[in-house]
């Protein structure tokens, strides 16, 4: 599972960091049949709503293409 960097990204980050780096994990790994998507751990408190929306719209596009 993972591996956005939950401090770096969801809580230190924009929406646009938090897009560009969950597609690059999917990427990279998506293509072992045992990967699931996730944080790389909790999502720190005062984490942006902006941000935890952008980690799940990034998904969805991945998903689109």
């Amino acid at each position: 599972m993972g591996n956005v960097d939950p401090a770096g990204e969801f809580r230190n980050s924009t929406p646009e960091s938090v897009r560009r780096a969950t597609l690059d994990v999917m990427e990279k790994f998506c293509s072992h049949p045992n990967f699931v998507i996730s944080s790389g751990c909790d999502i720190p408190p005062m984490s942006s709503w902006d941000n935890i929306d952008a980690f799940f719209a990034a998904v969805d596009e991945f998903y689109a293409k």
